[in-house]
């Protein structure tokens, strides 16, 4: 890859708008040339920030900006919901068997293991997160797919 690429795009604050986002993401991965397990982590961290800031934030709508430079991924969330900083949530460990545990508070968690930084602000009525992840490109044999 020779410089940094990005792409953006609206979404309405919709359950169902969470599945377009979530294909949006792995189409945008895909023309980055992204890996398999860099795709997993970006969609399943913003699976889990798009569904909270309609469920719980009572957002009306939300962008998504990915920006894959050499050796990163940085991924903006921002969305027009309730004030809520991700970063300052105390998130929950996994330490019962999954039928064990109860539902919820594992969002954070899942997005401190799988992005390499996290940072929020709030502008202009807009949550602002953003997620820099570890730039993975298709060079080789995908880690997933390995015997």
């Amino acid at each position: 890859m020779n410089g940094p690429r990005s792409c953006s795009r609206d979404f309405p604050g919709t359950i169902e708008a969470a599945s377009d986002a979530e294909s949006w993401i792995a189409s945008q991965a895909s023309a980055l040339g992204l890996g398999q397990e860099v795709e997993f982590a970006i969609g399943l961290c913003l699976e889990e920030v798009f569904l909270n800031a309609v469920k719980h934030g009572h957002a009306n709508r939300a962008t998504i900006s990915m920006c894959a430079e050499p050796h990163a991924v940085i991924v903006v969330f921002a969305d027009d919901g309730a004030p809520f900083d991700p970063t300052l949530a105390t998130a929950k460990r996994i330490s019962s068997p999954a039928q064990d545990f109860e539902i919820g508070g594992y969002g954070t968690g899942l997005m401190q293991k799988f992005s390499r930084r996290m940072s929020y602000s709030r502008f202009e009525g807009m949550n602002h997160l953003v997620l820099e992840f570890d730039a993975r490109h298709k060079t080789g044999p995908d880690p997933l797919n390995a015997p």
